[in-house]
C-alpha cells in the first residue's frame, strides 16, 4: 500500500538548497512495510534539509484515518514561510 500527494510552496529561507524559484517540496503520504504502516508530512529542500511529521500503526485503517486527515492541513500549508512555521508546528528536523 502506498499513497502520495506532493506540491511546491515558495520559501523565504534557504533549505540548502531550494528547488528552483525559492521552493521546497511538501509531500504527504502512506506507506507500509512489515506489518505497519507510516504516515509522514514533510517538507524538503533540494538536497537533505526537511521537516517532517511521522506516524505509525498498526492497522492500515488507523493509517488511512490520520492519511486523510492530514489532508486539509498539507492542502492549506501556505507561501511564503520558513522553517520556523514549521518547528513552531510540531514539525521536527529530519
Amino acid at each position: 500500500m502506498s499513497l502520495v500527494k506532493e506540491r511546491y510552496i515558495t520559501v523565504i529561507d534557504d533549505w540548502y538548497p531550494c528547488y528552483e524559484g525559492n521552493k521546497v517540496r511538501l509531500r504527504l503520504s502512506l506507506t507500509s512495510f512489515l506489518d505497519k504502516y507510516y504516515v509522514r508530512l514533510a517538507a524538503w529542500g533540494a538536497d537533505d534539509t526537511a521537516y517532517v511529521k511521522d506516524f505509525e500503526y498498526a492497522n492500515e485503517a488507523q493509517a488511512k484515518w490520520r492519511y486523510e486527515e492530514l489532508i486539509p492541513i498539507y492542502n492549506i500549508i501556505p507561501d511564503g514561510i520558513n522553517k520556523d512555521w514549521f518547528i513552531d508546528r510540531g514539525f521536527t528536523r529530519f
